[in-house]
């Protein structure tokens, strides 16, 4: 007789004096909240760029001849001599690196929370055992 028996073991990851998924919670909320507040800095000055990158294209008197063109260069964008705007997918490929970035420390943000408000981390590891009965199993007689 075959017997399947299931079993959960449970690992507890701190003590009464030792607290180690919320330290790591704590420098990882401190980390990540600080990497936020920079790519929500690096977000709004791509933004900016992008509104001056326009107004430079569209009236290139104003500034030296290829000025411009460099500036767009440095960031990323390769601008044609006669565009007099930045396309869509210029623009957007200028803005989505830092929104995506911010975005990643958000997740870091939430997953330093979830350490460090748990307090413990209980680990659910599944182990399956098979009982096998000790005594031969008998074959069927042919007919």
């Amino acid at each position: 007789m075959v017997w399947k028996v299931r079993r959960i073991m449970f690992f507890r990851i701190g003590g009464k004096n030792l607290h180690l998924p919320k330290l790591i919670g704590a420098f990882l909320v401190v980390a990540s909240l600080l990497m936020f507040f920079n790519a929500g800095a690096l977000m709004f000055e791509s933004w900016d760029n992008v509104k001056f990158l326009n107004k430079c294209l569209q009236d290139p008197n104003a500034f030296p001849q290829g000025f411009c063109q460099q500036s767009a260069y440095y960031t990323g964008v390769f601008v044609r001599p006669d565009q007099d705007s930045l396309g869509v997918k210029q623009t957007w490929s200028l803005l989505l690196e830092p929104i995506a970035s911010l975005f990643l420390w958000l997740i870091g943000l939430l997953v330093g929370a979830m350490l460090y408000l748990s307090g413990k981390i209980i680990l659910p590891i599944e182990e399956a055992e098979r009982i096998i009965s000790e005594r031969p199993l008998r074959r069927k007689k042919k007919r």
